[in-house]
C-alpha cells in the first residue's frame, strides 16, 4: 500500500499526516468539513479558543456519527437513499480516522 503525506489545515493550524494514496480524498474533504464547522460555530458564539473550538466539533461530529449509526439499525426511521447513506458512512469514518491522528498528532 503505497502512502503519501499530506499537510491538512484545521482552525488555521497545519497538520502533516501520512495516509494512504486511497485516504487522501476523504481526509482532505473531512478536514474541510471540521474547518467549515468550527467557522460556522466561531461566527453564531462568541468562542474563540481553539480548543474549546475543536471540542465542540468533536461533540457535533459524535453525534452525527451516532445518529448515523442508530438510523442504519431503526427500521422505522425513514431510509436514506444508499447512496446518501455510503457518502455518510464514509464522511464518518474519515472523520473519526481524522480525529484520532489528529489527537496523536497533538498528544504525540
Amino acid at each position: 500500500m503505497s502512502q503519501e503525506t499530506i499537510n491538512i489545515e484545521i482552525a488555521g493550524r497545519s497538520y502533516p499526516l501520512t495516509v494512504s494514496i486511497e485516504e487522501v480524498d476523504g481526509i482532505i474533504n473531512a478536514a474541510a468539513e471540521i474547518d467549515k464547522m468550527i467557522a460556522k460555530l466561531k461566527s453564531q458564539f462568541a468562542v474563540q479558543d481553539r480548543n474549546d473550538l475543536l471540542a465542540m466539533t468533536a461533540l457535533q461530529l459524535s453525534l452525527r456519527i451516532k445518529e448515523i449509526e442508530a438510523n442504519g439499525r431503526d427500521k422505522s426511521a425513514p431510509a436514506p437513499s444508499s447512496e446518501n447513506k455510503e457518502k455518510d458512512l464514509k464522511l464518518a469514518a474519515s472523520v473519526e480516522d481524522l480525529l484520532q491522528r489528529l489527537t496523536s498528532v497533538v498528544e504525540g
